[in-house]
């Protein structure tokens, strides 16, 4: 097991600070101090990654206080948001991606945003809850992976937002799957539920996705300096990364292709089965039918009625009921009502088969 060499970084004594995390020239990381958040931004080479906790009320003055930040940055870091965007103005990129929430026990459903804000030599991130793609990316930082700039270490974290996406994605299509062989036992009532379940997350990552990709695509659309280096690996990396989730996003198009088939299906086949139930009901209601008229009649009280002086008057009325039932279902079976097979094994043996449809082989 790779042991973390970050874990300095977790403590660095300011209020509202989760790390400080230093990147030399070469993308080395080691762990930051308090010194570094004063100089933040001036620091001759490589960068500083400050990740803040915006539920702790101490940690927004110490964000004011950051003068590398401009007006734009620290709104995005601060204020209430309801969606995702990314803004890239005065050599800053700022803005809020969504992101699976981060539990003990791994990736969890609910979703939160990840703020942020990048410049040349610095990188602060801020979040109310933890984010999946900040801890896995300063894990694999803290076991050995370099990050060369703020925007690769920007791509590190999106790629594993995006891997995380890949995975729940993964566990909806399993989901589908176990619906599916559900759908062939014919337990399409025990389907019902995990079909449900699946549709609800494909449809959630297919918003968190959809989002996602128009975010990301207005990077490739900046139009400052063509020969401005920074600008131009912003550009690529916004290229690769637009690539990578709109992958993701036609397979999540595919699974909600899949989700609505299964959903016809499914339905198909709880409407047989309630057919099914129907039809028996009817039958049976249809061969009671004479046996209850019999009943009413015989239970009025008239004078006169059949069988009401005779010792075996029960016998002659159940036999009446007996034979009316019989009657009505061998009339039924003679107009074809009670036949449940299809229409090939109704068909007499000496009737000759259907033609064949034009264009057939």
């Amino acid at each position: 097991m790779i042991p973390d060499r970050l874990k300095d970084a977790l403590h660095p004594g300011i209020p509202g600070c989760l790390w400080i995390i230093r990147f030399d020239a070469q993308g080395r990381a080691e762990p930051g101090n308090a010194a570094d958040v004063e100089t933040l931004g001036q620091t001759p080479e490589g960068f500083v990654w400050l990740h803040m906790d915006l539920t702790d009320v101490r940690a927004r003055p110490v964000i004011g206080r950051l003068a590398v930040l401009s007006g734009s940055a620290r709104e995005a870091l601060c204020d209430r948001l309801d969606h995702q965007y990314l803004e890239y103005s005065e050599g800053l990129l700022s803005g809020a991606l969504l992101d699976q929430e981060r539990t003990l026990a791994g990736p969890a459903s609910r979703t939160d945003f990840l703020r942020f804000a990048i410049g040349e030599r610095f990188v602060v991130t801020v979040r109310r809850r933890p984010m999946s793609c900040v801890e896995a990316a300063r894990v694999a930082i803290g076991r050995g992976t370099s990050a060369e700039s703020p925007l690769a270490l920007f791509e590190l974290m999106a790629t594993h937002l995006v891997d995380e996406l890949s995975r729940m994605a993964n566990e909806v299509g399993a989901a589908f799957d176990r619906t599916e062989d559900l759908i062939i036992d014919g337990c399409g009532r025990k389907a019902r539920p995990v079909l449900g379940a699946g549709r609800r997350d494909a449809v959630r990552l297919a918003r968190q996705v959809g989002g996602l990709v128009s975010t990301l695509a207005r990077l490739e659309d900046i139009d400052d300096d063509p020969d401005d280096a920074r600008d131009n690996e912003l550009r690529e990396m916004a290229a690769r990364l637009v690539q990578h989730t709109e992958s993701l996003g036609r397979d999540i198009q595919a699974l909600q292709d899949r989700a609505r088939l299964l959903q016809d299906e499914l339905n198909a086949i709880l409407n047989l089965e309630t057919n099914d139930r129907l039809y028996v009901l009817t039958v049976v209601t249809t061969l009671l039918l004479p046996a209850t008229f019999v009943t009413g009649f015989f239970g009025m009280n008239l004078k006169n009625l059949p069988f009401a002086e005779s010792d075996e008057g029960v016998v002659y009325a159940t036999v009446v009921c007996v034979v009316a039932a019989g009657a009505i279902l061998l009339l039924m079976r003679r107009w074809g009502l009670t036949d449940s097979e299809g229409s090939e094994e109704s068909r007499p043996r000496d009737a000759p088969p259907p033609p064949p449809a034009e264009g057939g082989y």
